[in-house]
């Protein structure tokens, strides 16, 4: 059998927006360094029991953040409606534009207590482990060989 890489070796939790019945806010993720990145997938997860959608953002910036420099790079606002819904959001590095670094999801429902969650993966192309670059809430990783 091939030597191949555990998936927590190739793909790094590198952001979230932690599971809570939002309120009408956007809830912002932590924000991704796109420089060791070539890809990163944003998960959304919406639970049950609230009619409403979620307007979500993706957004780029430099690698500071600053409110004048986030701009909108994906949008997808009623797609978001589901209950018990997952939604995928992916970007290259390549659709960034020049000189922007740093991605990162908002996420704003459109009624109060929605139920959301948000996990952001991205491939690490030049540092591995991959699970060496997990967020700090990454508890544990157990695999089975």
């Amino acid at each position: 059998m091939p030597f191949c890489e555990r998936l927590s070796e190739q793909l790094a939790v590198v952001a979230m927006i932690p599971p809570q019945a939002g309120a009408t806010a956007g809830h912002t993720s932590n924000v991704v360094a796109m420089a060791m990145h070539r890809r990163a997938l944003f998960i959304l997860s919406r639970g049950a029991g609230v009619a409403g959608g979620c307007l979500v953002n993706i957004q780029e910036a430099n690698a500071a953040f600053t409110a004048s420099t986030a701009t909108i790079l994906t949008r997808a606002g009623t797609a978001a409606a589901a209950a018990n819904s997952q939604y995928l959001f992916e970007v290259s590095a390549e659709a960034m534009a020049a000189g922007l670094t740093a991605l990162r999801a908002v996420v704003t429902p459109t009624v109060a207590g929605d139920l959301i969650s948000m996990v952001v993966l991205a491939d690490v192309d030049r540092y591995h482990p991959a699970s060496d670059y997990d967020l700090g809430t990454v508890v544990a990783i157990q695999a089975a060989n």
